[in-house]
């Protein structure tokens, strides 16, 4: 009963979501015609309404229930925060937003234009919120007489599984009352708290037992897979809910799980997500970003160029073999800021590197022109590598390709950081550069690819202009 209460809910989301977006279409329509006022939209239905401008309104149809498919993922799970919805829903209208928007200026439709589209996000964000606004003060006002809760189990008493149970209980929104612990194997009988209900063995009796509506497994993955496993399944027998909440070492992997089934057989898939729609956008932002900023730098490139000449013997661009993404090799562009020959006079100055890791960096280089030493406290030198991010080797934002001896020395978890596109800029360059540790360096790559969106990119984007403008961490 709980269970279907829950799906209601779920596609009485989905319905609220489609109205709102008929709503949005309704008034686009009405706009697009020159209708003006409330009383004279019957007009919308007595015109002509052209096969290419149709077009927009289906396109417009299409893209939202794509997208709202791939980022709302419809749940009203009790350990999904209002917050989380809400980022749902402002994500999902916001890239369909971005998408229109690129449909209009591309086929010229009428009714995608930018006012269209304004209207459509505006409405679909409005009514999306008043709907879980709604569904959470219900559930909120429902269990405020304790109805609607749910028994639960916590299998595990150690401080991790504790401290868990503690934030649940804490937060009586939920909805859940927890009824008491078990004790896992590996864990120490001293360690069980009030409420103890004693060994793992019990726990079928206990299930059979009592009203019990879900069990929350709290314990080491590794050390317990028999333990999980008999748990999963009994669970599953007796139609009870089994959560589990794996060590944080784990969370990447089980993130992108895919079960399917092959002639009779269950193949489960661990894979890294692709984010296909944002990865289009994100090449859509390298061309035109790129494109763009090398159409209003190219002053500044010019001039940079003939500094460069004229300061020093050697070639203008300085191009370096680096790793790009599957240690696929490039040639990675910059202004020259070193002496023709640095890359031998470099052997003799290794004693000298001032960073730990495979990495070579010195403060006062000597190999370091009186152009160069200026051009890369601004970072100037690293211009041309918008070259590079528009023909594909690398990305505006990603992690720093390194060099081929850097990678042969990488540890096995520093190799992640090429099974990517690599960057012009990133969190290491926003965060202090040459300030902070090989590790530390490694460990915001780390991050980067664990969390990255198309907002990450954004934000990196953004607080690339002030580390550049204060020469934060540059030498």
């Amino acid at each position: 009963m709980i269970r279907l209460r829950h799906k209601l809910l779920i596609h009485g989301l989905r319905i609220f979501d489609q109205l709102s977006l008929a709503i949005s279409l309704f008034i686009v329509v009405a706009l697009a015609k020159g209708v003006n006022s409330l009383p004279h939209i019957y007009i919308v239905f007595n015109r002509e309404y052209k096969l290419f401008e149709s077009v927009g309104l289906i396109l417009m149809l299409v893209a939202w229930t794509f997208v709202s498919n791939r980022f709302i993922k419809y749940d009203t799970g009790r350990f999904v925060s209002f917050n989380q919805q809400v980022y749902r829903l402002f994500k999902a209208s916001t890239t369909t937003a971005f998408i229109l928007l690129l449909a209009g200026v591309v086929f010229d439709f009428e009714t995608l234009g930018l006012k269209s589209i304004a209207i459509f996000w505006c409405t679909n964000n409005l009514f999306g919120l008043f709907a879980r606004c709604t569904v959470r003060l219900l559930l909120r006002l429902t269990r405020s007489v304790k109805s609607n809760f749910r028994n639960v189990i916590i299998v595990g008493t150690n401080p991790d599984a504790k401290a868990f149970a503690k934030k649940v209980a804490d937060k009586t929104e939920l909805g859940y009352q927890i009824i008491g612990y078990i004790t896992a194997p590996y864990e120490a009988p001293d360690e069980a708290p009030k409420m103890f209900l004693g060994q793992i063995e019990k726990l079928p009796e206990i299930l059979e037992t009592e009203k019990i509506d879900e069990v929350i497994i709290c314990i080491p993955f590794q050390r317990n897979i028999k333990a999980i496993t008999q748990i999963i399944t009994l669970g599953y027998d007796l139609g009870i809910v089994v959560r589990f909440t794996p060590e944080s070492n784990y969370t990447g992997i089980l993130k992108s799980l895919n079960i399917e089934t092959f002639d009779g057989n269950t193949i489960i898939t661990f894979f890294r997500e692709s984010h296909v729609l944002q990865l289009l956008i994100k090449r859509f932002m390298d061309i035109a970003g790129s494109a763009l900023m090398l159409l209003l730098l190219s002053p500044l490139l010019a001039l940079v160029a003939l500094l460069v000449k004229l300061d020093s013997k050697g070639p203008i661009l300085f191009a370096q073999e680096r790793v790009g993404m599957n240690k696929r090799s490039f040639k990675l562009l910059k202004f020259r800021s070193m002496v023709a020959n640095a890359e031998e006079l470099k052997a003799k100055l290794v004693d000298q590197n001032e960073v730990d890791g495979p990495v070579f960096k010195i403060k006062k280089d000597p190999r370091i022109t009186r152009v160069g030493r200026f051009i890369r406290k601004t970072s100037i030198d690293e211009l041309p590598q918008l070259w590079n991010a528009f023909i594909g080797d690398i990305s505006l934002v990603g992690p720093r390709p390194p060099l081929f001896s850097e990678v042969d020395q990488y540890q096995w978890l520093f190799r992640r950081r090429i099974s990517v596109k690599p960057g012009i800029t990133c969190l290491w360059q926003v965060s202090g550069r040459n300030e902070l540790s090989f590790d530390e360096w490694m460990e915001l790559d780390k991050q980067y690819i664990e969390n990255w969106s198309i907002w990450l990119d954004l934000k990196i984007l953004l607080k690339t202009i002030p580390a550049i403008l204060l020469g934060r961490g540059a030498s």
